[in-house]
């Protein structure tokens, strides 16, 4: 079996493209599949297939699913076609409408030789929290593992919440990150990836000794610790 993970939280700006890219980081080759309003991780290059999200939300739900239906055949096609542990990075606003076409089609993708874990990335605000049991109810139907990161960006939550909410799903933990503000701006524009190449002398060069050694020491502590907070996700996928 081909194990797909799928990446969700309807909730923007939870860190969840992140968490993707930390996936990226530790299995090294792994395919990506991106669906989204716009293609954040250019500097993956051709590991990452792009597909936006065209069909308006409302349209969605006043269809009852069908707009969601034509929308992600492209999507689909490509996950029953991965030969690799993939990683699926479901944009905001859109794992709500694609994870119950793929939940329909479980006998398919089984078929096919695909089998589906699902990760939700929550913060501690409420928003965030209130969609983690909702996205891991329609993935029941999925014979894969279920994972919950916690991104303590917001704060942490409270334990005895976080449990309720992770409903019996594999829990594992994301420290918020503090950074220097020209770090946090290299990490935006290159992304993980990105780090593991950073000129020390051009960064002494350009922002003095103090300055660089504290980005790139900032950045490096960064891409260990999301590639840390995904280890027991990316066990599952490659075993």
């Amino acid at each position: 079996m081909t194990k797909v993970l799928l990446v969700g939280q309807d909730k923007g700006g939870v860190g969840k493209t992140l968490i993707s890219r930390g996936l990226a980081e530790v299995i090294a080759g792994a395919p990506l599949i991106e669906v989204d309003s716009s293609q954040r991780m250019l500097e993956l290059g051709k590991r990452v297939k792009f597909f936006q999200t065209r069909a308006d939300r409302e349209a969605i739900e006043r269809t009852g699913g069908a707009a969601a239906r034509a929308e992600f055949d492209p999507v689909i096609d490509a996950i029953a076609s991965a030969s690799l542990p993939t990683i699926v990075d479901i944009g905001a606003n859109t794992a709500a409408s694609l994870l119950p076409v793929i939940a329909d089609l479980t006998e398919d993708f089984a078929a096919a030789g695909i089998e589906f874990g699902v990760l939700v990335v929550t913060t501690a605000e409420p928003g965030a929290l209130a969609w983690v049991p909702k996205l891991l109810s329609i993935a029941e139907p999925f014979t894969g593992m279920r994972f919950v990161i916690e991104n303590r960006v917001e704060g942490e939550i409270d334990p005895k919440m976080l449990s309720k909410v992770a409903a019996g799903a594999t829990v594992a933990c994301l420290m918020n990150q503090v950074m220097d503000e020209q770090a946090a701006a290299i990490l935006q524009a290159g992304g993980l990836a990105s780090i593991a190449k950073l000129d020390a002398k051009a960064l002494h060069a350009k922002f003095g000794i103090a300055q660089g050694s504290r980005i790139r020491r900032d950045l490096t502590r960064v891409r260990l610790d999301v590639m840390q907070s995904v280890r027991l996700v990316a066990e599952w996928l490659v075993t």
